[in-house]
């Protein structure tokens, strides 16, 4: 079951790293070359992040193990986290990759940053539960983690300290999904158990609710451009959120292309998310 669930969050979190790096609408105006990835032995691949030429993800071998990979376009390496029975890459920038492991079935979980030579165990301060490593870009690496009471705090690892990403307004938890250079973004569930996406800039918070949404959450971000998901009377959306020309704040803007490939893996990390939670 926990293979399931955050094979779904590795879906989610590629298409989120795709969609936000070609914003607009390059789906209409370029045509694609599609090659199949499928990690010898594997019963199921799933790549999740790129950088330059190497792509990162997780497969399942035949025993119905998850492993992570490195695929550098020719040749497939297995990614194992000392002790670990499974491991997921999530991100990667340049040679650095990023994700989570799990030493047993207990749900305690560790995230990992891994240099191509060494594994460094990453585990919030005050996180009891677990600690799940999503995004990075360049030294900043952003998550979540579980308190004692099992309340969800995203963060921001810069490669020597934690900091604490809390949004105001948050009561059951704030998840940090995203990050591009300095600009964070991620969701966080108000006292009505709604939620809402955030974009952070190392000083100030800024809610992102799309216009008739009951519920938004912001995923992805590439420099200015937002990714993420949002639920009205009418049922789940993805959205693209760009800058207006008279404000930098990010408007969503839906195309069919963008809702249908983010409505699709958004839905893994929100199953895995309450997967998580009960």
């Amino acid at each position: 079951m926990i293979g399931v669930f955050m094979r779904k969050a590795v879906c989610l979190l590629f298409m989120i790293a795709v969609v936000g790096s070609f914003a607009g609408n390059v789906f209409a105006d370029l045509a694609y070359n599609y090659i199949t990835l499928d990690v010898p032995g594997a019963i199921a691949t799933n790549p999740m992040g790129i950088s330059g030429n190497n792509i990162v993800g997780e497969y399942t071998d035949a025993s119905g193990y998850g492993h992570g990979f490195l695929y550098n376009g020719t040749t497939y390496q297995t990614l194992n986290a000392p002790g670990a029975i499974f491991t997921y890459p999530y991100g990667i920038s340049g040679s650095n990759i990023v994700g989570t492991y799990g030493t047993d079935t207990s749900g305690h979980y560790h995230g990992f940053l891994y240099n191509g030579t060494i594994y460094q165990t990453l585990d919030a301060p005050g996180a009891v539960y677990w600690t799940l490593v999503y995004g990075i870009s360049g030294s900043n690496i952003v998550g979540r983690y579980a308190d004692a009471s099992g309340l969800d705090h995203g963060f921001l690892y810069n490669g020597t300290t934690y900091q604490t990403l809390d949004a105001p307004g948050a009561r059951y938890g704030t998840i940090a999904t995203g990050v591009s250079g300095n600009n964070i973004v991620g969701s966080y569930l108000d006292a009505s158990d709604l939620d809402h996406g955030f974009l952070y800039n190392g000083t100030t918070y800024q809610i992102l609710d799309a216009p008739g949404a009951t519920s938004t959450s912001a995923m992805g971000i590439s420099g200015n451009n937002i990714v993420g998901m949002y639920t009205d009377a009418s049922g789940q959306h993805g959205f693209l959120a760009t800058p207006t020309s008279s404000s930098s704040v990010p408007v969503p803007a839906v195309t069919p292309c963008t809702m249908f490939f983010l409505v699709a893996g958004l839905a893994g990390l929100i199953a895995f998310r309450k997967k998580v939670k009960t």
